[in-house]
């Protein structure tokens, strides 16, 4: 059974003026809030709040956690969080808020982004070798 909501201030009541956010009802309902910390919840909703109509905003780091009052290790983990859960993008200092993906997205474990950062490294250290090794060694070494 529903429960009926009455108007409770009828002369303050909410309308579009301006530019709009909004918070789709899944990401209580569906389970997307349940694993996110109090940090990446505050993050979510402030960008949420300020991004256009696609989702995308442009506040630099330093305004975000002066507005949130956070510090910067702590919205660079909310940051990581919310891009491992497919929740955010970001290329600094745009940010994108995305549309929700059909189930909550389960983060990979430390584990596993130790072992990515690995590959990374590892993949760089390879191009390195064959730029040195063979053709690339005048565009890396040479002194026009």
């Amino acid at each position: 059974m529903a429960t009926k909501k009455d108007i409770i201030n009828t002369r303050r009541i909410r309308k579009i003026d301006g530019s709009f956010s909004w918070i789709d009802h899944r990401f209580i309902t569906g389970g997307f809030l349940d694993d996110l910390s109090t940090i990446e919840i505050l993050v979510y909703f402030f960008l949420v709040a300020v991004s256009d109509r696609h989702g995308v905003s442009f506040y630099h780091d330093d305004r975000i956690c002066g507005l949130l009052k956070i510090d910067l290790f702590n919205l660079g983990k909310a940051r990581e969080g919310l891009i491992h859960r497919s929740l955010i993008e970001y290329r600094a200092p745009i940010y994108q808020v995305l549309a929700l993906p059909v189930a909550p997205v389960t983060p990979p474990t430390s584990e596993e982004l130790a072992d990515e950062r690995r590959k990374i490294g590892l993949s760089y250290i390879e191009k390195f070798k064959e730029a040195v090794r063979g053709g690339g060694r005048s565009q890396v070494c040479s002194r026009k």
